[in-house]
């Protein structure tokens, strides 16, 4: 009866692909890969192509595959199929076969799972600013008389972010959770446009011991006044903030002695300048341009790629060594 037979609707659903992809592949040269429909010749006059089950079967496996594609396995942990390649050389077992037509990379699902059991943190990595929440790294939290701070962000994908609070010395609980009893931000930051000059000014400054510390305070002015886009930060043995050139306004060495003072000290690379409507942070940077011929400079962007280096970072390494160098001498 006709009734036994599969549609191209159902055949498309039962081999994962679309309906617009039965087409083509029942006119494919090649056999094994050919679908066969059981009215080739009468399909128009039928309403359409029909198919027996276990033709359906035979030519399953050459669209159907148990194991993950690295799209599908990119999608099952909320990343790119670039970080999955990138996980290949970290360990993440693959196999390459065809299908559909072309070379393609597999994952088998139990290995996704060992690997994504083992390696829980593989596919977060760490942020400083949630554009959607508004969250912030070391954003304080209040609830009552108490005083917390976001100690932990980490991207799990374009949608979800994972973010710890520091409610007390030894207790850290998610943000989600923080909220629902009644924690509320102390300080909200907007955005602000990327700054396009060259550099950055270089701080490191001590682990605080409290949330109130004055260096918290410090970077969150960092971020209420130059913005998430402007920053980078690092945390170790101490936190390393990394600022564009830019201007605190409002912060005077007459309204805000202790904070500039704080920031002369722990300066690394770049400068500090008081100006009349607030605190300049300068990266200290000043161009040098020079011209060389075209084969010289592709040598030179050749011994950065050796390094594994930009040709900025490469040449900034070659001439500090060389005034070091001659300093000695």
């Amino acid at each position: 009866m006709m009734s036994e037979y599969l549609d191209t609707a159902q055949a498309a659903k039962e081999l994962n692909i679309t309906v617009a992809s039965i087409y083509k592949i029942v006119n494919l040269e090649d056999p094994a890969k050919r679908l066969d429909p059981v009215n080739r010749v009468t399909h128009k006059g039928d309403g359409g192509y029909r198919f027996t089950r276990e033709e359906i079967e035979r030519i399953k496996p050459a669209y159907v595959k148990e194991d993950l594609t690295s799209a599908q396995a990119a999608k099952r942990i909320g990343r790119s199929t670039t970080y999955i390649h990138q996980l290949f050389k970290k360990g993440l077992p693959y196999y390459e076969a065809e299908f559909r037509g072309k070379r393609t990379y597999f994952i088998k699902k139990s290995d996704l799972e060992i690997f994504a059991t083992n390696n829980p943190d593989s596919g977060k990595y760490d942020t400083i600013y949630d554009r959607k929440s508004k969250v912030y790294l070391f954003q304080p939290y209040r609830w009552g008389n108490r005083l917390a701070r976001v100690c932990s962000m980490k991207r799990l994908n374009r949608n979800r972010i994972e973010v710890m609070l520091q409610v007390s010395t030894d207790e850290r609980i998610p943000l989600e959770r923080a909220i629902d009893e009644g924690w509320k931000p102390a300080v909200t930051i907007t955005d602000r446009k990327a700054i396009t000059s060259y550099g950055y000014a270089v701080f490191e400054f001590p682990l605080p011991i409290t949330p109130d510390s004055v260096i918290y305070a410090i970077i969150d002015e960092f971020f209420k006044l130059i913005g998430p886009a402007n920053l980078r930060i690092q945390i170790g043995e101490f936190i390393q903030v990394e600022v564009k050139k830019s201007v605190l306004t409002g912060i005077l060495p007459a309204t805000h002695p202790d904070m500039i003072d704080k920031l002369k000290t722990f300066i690394r690379s770049g400068e500090i300048t008081p100006k009349f409507d607030g605190t300049l942070i300068d990266t200290g940077l000043s161009p040098v341009t020079f011209y060389l011929p075209e084969k010289e400079k592709a040598k030179l962007v050749g011994k950065a790629e050796e390094a594994n280096k930009t040709l900025q970072e490469w040449l900034e390494s070659t001439v500090s060594e060389a005034v070091e160098k001659e300093d000695r001498i």
